[in-house]
């Protein structure tokens, strides 16, 4: 048993057999930016699950950030008006943030779901597969950062996700 063997509800088990993350992890390492795009990485009921909540029960806000101006980590939230005004270089992105979820499906399935998602992605043993996948010890706790929607008109400027010193960014994408 290896150290990600606690992921299997989750992942499906060719990404966590020894000839998956050695594949992942020379897709990574032949990369030249080191970044690694798998698809088909979560079982399919489970991203059933997750995408029925962040699609029908969760609820969101629209958003508007501009580039940081002081040198601080991130951006600045704005209104939709000081946006609007903004010189277009300043701007970051526009994008829906999940903000909770709606009262009607608290204790549905697809909630706890996203909780357990949410959860796992947290875990050790996630951490370990990462570690293992990229070739580099992760230490310290993981940096998250929540839900968001892309729509038609929502934008995401140039940006090098800068994590306060930490090493790498993951990201997932639902379809």
């Amino acid at each position: 048993m290896n150290d990600f063997d606690a992921l299997r509800e989750w992942v499906q088990p060719q990404h966590l057999a020894t000839s998956g993350v050695d594949s992942h992890r020379a897709d990574f390492e032949s990369h030249l930016l080191h970044v690694l795009h798998i698809t088909d990485f979560l079982k399919a009921d489970k991203v059933a699950r997750l995408a029925r909540f962040l699609d029908q029960e969760a609820t969101y806000e629209q958003i508007y950030v501009l580039y940081a101006t002081d040198g601080k980590y991130g951006g600045d939230q704005v209104s939709a008006d000081v946006w609007r005004t903004a010189d277009k270089d300043s701007r970051w992105y526009i994008c829906k943030k999940m903000t909770g979820h709606d009262p009607r499906f608290r204790l549905s399935l697809n909630l706890l779901s996203c909780l357990d998602f949410c959860n796992m992605v947290i875990t050790r043993a996630f951490r370990a597969y990462l570690s293992a996948v990229m070739g580099l010890p992760l230490v310290g706790d993981f940096l998250y950062r929540g839900f968001h929607q892309m729509w038609p008109g929502d934008i995401l400027g140039p940006h090098n996700d800068d994590t306060q010193g930490h090493r790498s960014t993951a990201s997932s994408c639902l379809m």
